[in-house]
């Protein structure tokens, strides 16, 4: 038989492999990551004394956190295949960003003069910019070791989305313990949080991506 008859041959049957089911995987290392991240606020920072009382504000600062990470986790494991962009993605994470300053600006336009400053930092340093990207990084090892298990190619967006998706579990967390509810300083500084977990993925976790 010729080579040229072999190859035709081989190649007469040939299907596509079925993609690899993640579904299992990704809800595993979110749990994973969600609940270490529970472990480290419980032991070390701890929750804020009157969260019986201060249930919602606590739930709508969580859904605003979830609403990052629900953008950023389809976008990751679109970016973990070898090829697509997530361009459209992408941009409706961008606009949540920038939606979110804007709604920051327009809550601090409607305080007292007097009273922006306070509405705005919380009364000190917005330790959210800190706490937040300490409890994401339980769900960023996670998405990590399943992202390098699928390929991705944009390795520095693949890295960004990663850490996107890990601020929001993380501020989902933090939300339990921090003692601030001003809109602007929720929609200021957990953005911005997040948005730092995005950096720190883009130069670290792209790292580790590599294949």
């Amino acid at each position: 038989m010729k080579t040229d008859d072999l190859i035709e041959a081989l190649s007469r049957k040939l299907e596509p492999a079925p993609p690899p089911k993640t579904g299992g995987p990704l809800a595993a290392a979110l749990a994973a990551g969600l609940g270490v991240a529970l472990i480290l606020l419980v032991t070390f920072i701890g929750m804020r004394p009157d969260i019986g009382t201060a249930m919602m504000p606590v739930m709508m600062k969580a859904g605003f956190s979830a609403l990052f990470s629900a953008l950023a986790i389809p976008l990751t494991m679109r970016l973990a295949r070898p090829g697509p962009k997530g361009g459209r993605m992408l941009q409706i994470l961008v606009a949540l960003g920038v939606a979110s300053l804007a709604i920051a600006a327009a809550a601090l336009w409607g305080e007292k003069p007097e009273a922006r400053m306070h509405a705005w930092m919380g009364g000190g340093f917005p330790w959210c910019l800190v706490l937040i990207p300490l409890l994401a990084t339980p769900t960023a090892i996670g998405l990590v070791m399943l992202v390098r298990t699928l390929a991705p190619t944009r390795l520095t967006t693949a890295g960004a989305a990663i850490g996107a998706a890990s601020g929001g579990v993380g501020a989902m967390v933090y939300a339990m313990y921090c003692p601030v509810d001003s809109v602007a300083f929720v929609t200021t500084w957990y953005a911005l949080a997040i948005g730092f977990c995005a950096a720190i993925g883009a130069v670290v976790a792209s790292r580790f991506l590599r294949w």
